[in-house]
């Protein structure tokens, strides 16, 4: 637990400037309104690519996992074949939209070439296998999950907005939203599918290790908190004190909380995560709802 709350805030910008990342997931479909194939999700990139504009980031065996611009904005797998997801560089909040705009029609027109397109919806309807194991490591969380668990996942596509915070107003933020839960999940159909996959998982999580509790007294009672899940090691879970070299943004990012702290650098962000992928032109009130709420 200690690791955590010095991990959360030493050395943590007291006034951060004020700004808002975004993660917008795409399900692709086909002339067959079928999943795209990871050829033709491969091609979706390869396409990019080629414009100049984007540069591989990251390889996974034979497949391009991930490409990126020359600002830092990525678009990258999200464990279905056919749903990549848009990762934006933080913008301030009244540009973060059309900035996401621009972005997504640059996945579309690279969509259009292969003849893919997006398919606005929170849950692609499917029975089909739709992860993309490349690699070894995918596989061991594979052998952790189990492949009908973790398909699940794979077939919903979600909005996330992380934004800047200073450490005072950090646990005070999450509360205020973990007070409003009932407003993202009204309109949230993956948390059916998220609760299964805890419960079937073998690997067997503690029920809350998503969605969490939602409200805290402080920092510390946070990380006491998150200190009592296990650490996912290759295709086992270990107790946090048994584990030397924590790497703990990995940690916390397979914690997964409705609401939650990272760390980027020295800046403390909370990211907020129960959001249906609808059509673009909700985007901006899904933004709204939370900048109305931390306000």
């Amino acid at each position: 637990m200690e690791r955590l709350l010095e991990y959360f805030s030493i050395g943590v910008n007291k006034t951060p400037i004020e700004l808002i990342g975004s993660e917008v997931e795409t399900s692709f479909v086909g002339v067959d309104n079928n999943p795209i194939s990871t050829l033709q999700s491969q091609n979706i990139l390869k396409y990019l690519i080629s414009t100049d504009r984007w540069m591989v980031l990251e390889t996974k065996g034979s497949l391009i996992s991930s490409v990126v611009d020359r600002y830092g904005n990525r678009v990258l797998y999200e464990l279905g074949r056919q749903n990549l997801e848009v990762a934006t560089i933080p913008q301030q909040a009244r540009y973060l939209i059309d900035y996401v705009y621009s972005l997504l029609g640059q996945l579309y027109k690279a969509g259009e070439s292969v003849g893919a397109r997006p398919r606005h919806r929170p849950i692609i309807e499917t029975d089909d296998d739709l992860l993309v194991i490349p690699d070894e490591r995918d596989q061991v969380w594979v052998e952790l999950d189990g492949r009908p668990a973790l398909n699940k996942l794979a077939r919903v596509s979600s909005v996330q907005f992380t934004f800047s915070i200073s450490s005072l107003m950090a646990i005070q933020t999450i509360n205020k939203l973990g007070q409003n839960i009932d407003l993202f999940l009204s309109d949230y159909p993956q948390d059916v599918l998220w609760k299964e996959y805890i419960e079937q998982s073998y690997a067997g999580y503690q029920p809350n290790r998503y969605g969490g509790d939602l409200q805290y007294s402080d920092l510390k009672e946070y990380c006491l908190s998150l200190s009592e899940h296990k650490v996912i090691c290759g295709s086992k879970l270990l107790p946090l004190n048994k584990v030397k070299d924590l790497d703990v943004p990995l940690f916390t990012r397979s914690v997964w909380w409705h609401f939650r702290l990272r760390r980027y650098g020295n800046t403390l962000c909370v990211e907020v995560r129960p959001m249906a992928r609808r059509q673009d032109g909700l985007l901006e009130r899904q933004l709204n709802q939370v900048l109305n709420l931390i306000s």
